[in-house]
């Protein structure tokens, strides 16, 4: 791989960790905006579902208008966005004006990541036929875990040193990473290529119902997660948790669980996606209930395996539905990835309405048992097959 492939890569990558870092600050900013603005757990809920509307829902829109009209622009301009109305959540002094934020600031964290996966990977395949594509893929989504992970401590430093209405602050090194992409980020040069769009639409309809199993599987799995981040933070306050603490648990558990999604495709490789799938969605709900269920560090251990095992099939169900409509691998990942995790999202108001009726220990562990039905949808999706199919590293690249 030759220097410019390696620069573009680690520039794209440092990027995904700091747009990433942008977009976990609302499940930490949660419980202080709840206060200041005197939302309730309904209205909390509507948060984190517009966030993850703007973000994730709308990524196939975003990947359309990149490959038709724009060649780097959302890559420069999305960290950008989100840097500056993600960071100014704590200025804001109604719930409109919050919603007004959250709507831009998803949308730059959503704009970014279609045309970033593609450059590179177009990057990691100039060189050697594309050999080291899944290696360079996982750095690449890894990247925006771990700045996904520690987003709940930053902000929290900053707002503990500042104040809130300064969370504005840490809009400092988004800024200063946009100077760096607007100088070296790649063009990504369009290529009209030839359609298929009969023969992927004859091979959605012959897998709709093994792709249908997996699809609620997915948005039942997403609900949990994108549930327990929105009202894991209340459920910690009414223990007493500092700030700071607080935000060490959130992070911890969003690191865990982007671990998990990071080794579940090698353990996929292994033993069969479906299998792996399975098992992480049975060994989730016990873990996470016993979490919810006890006080303390042994809590909070469980709470890191529940995270790890909930999140592990991410990578694993995209390339299932790859498998079954090997044609059609971006067109299904962003089905299984953007729809999924938004459709689970929105269930988010809901569990706000259940932690008003019995408080958020009590709601989080209901919804820790959503991933048992996720199971019983698997059991009847098609057995594994004995033959790997080669779109590994793109399921990797929207994995987020």
């Amino acid at each position: 791989m030759n220097r410019k492939n390696k620069s573009t890569i680690t520039l794209l990558s440092t990027a995904h960790f700091v747009l990433d870092s942008y977009s976990s600050f609302l499940f930490q900013l949660l419980p202080l905006m709840a206060a200041k603005l005197h939302l309730t757990p309904v209205q909390v809920g509507l948060l984190p579902s517009t966030l993850t509307i703007t973000s994730s829902l709308m990524q196939p829109v975003y990947g359309v208008i990149s490959d038709r009209y724009l060649k780097r622009s959302m890559s420069i301009l999305g960290p950008l966005i989100a840097a500056i109305f993600l960071s100014s959540m704590g200025t804001a002094d109604s719930l409109a004006g919050l919603m007004i934020l959250v709507i831009f600031g998803g949308i730059g964290v959503g704009m970014f990541h279609p045309q970033s996966a593609a450059l590179v990977s177009r990057a990691a395949s100039e060189d050697g036929q594309g050999r080291n594509q899944g290696m360079v893929m996982s750095i690449f989504s890894s990247s925006g875990t771990v700045g996904y992970a520690l987003g709940p401590i930053l902000i929290a430093l900053v707002v503990n040193r500042f104040g809130l209405e300064n969370s504005w602050y840490t809009m400092v090194w988004g800024l200063a990473f946009w100077f760096i992409l607007l100088r070296y980020c790649p063009t990504l040069e369009t290529n009209l290529k030839s359609t298929h769009t009969a023969s992927l639409t004859d091979a959605l309809r012959a897998a709709w119902a093994p792709l249908t199993l997996l699809y609620f599987a997915v948005v039942l799995r997403s609900a949990v997660s994108v549930g327990v981040q929105t009202y894991l933070p209340f459920s910690l306050q009414s223990s007493g948790l500092t700030e700071m603490e607080r935000s060490s648990v959130l992070a911890g558990f969003l690191f865990f669980g982007g671990a998990g999604g990071f080794f579940g495709g090698a353990l996929a490789d292994r033993l069969g996606a479906r299998r792996v799938t399975l098992v992480a969605m049975l060994l989730a709900p016990p873990l996470l209930l016993a979490s919810f269920s006890i006080d303390g560090t042994f809590s909070y251990a469980l709470l890191l395996a529940g995270g790890t095992a909930l999140n592990l099939p991410i990578p694993v169900s995209v390339v299932m539905a790859q498998r079954l409509v090997p044609g059609g691998a971006s067109t299904v990942a962003a089905l299984m990835m953007g729809f999924a995790w938004g459709a689970g999202a929105l269930m988010t108001p809901l569990i706000g309405g259940l932690s008003t009726m019995i408080g958020y220990p009590h709601a989080l562990m209901v919804i820790s048992l959503l991933p048992l039905f996720s199971a019983a949808l698997l059991w009847y999706y098609p057995k594994d097959q004995r033959v790997a199919h080669p779109q590994t590293s793109e399921a990797l690249a929207v994995g987020d």
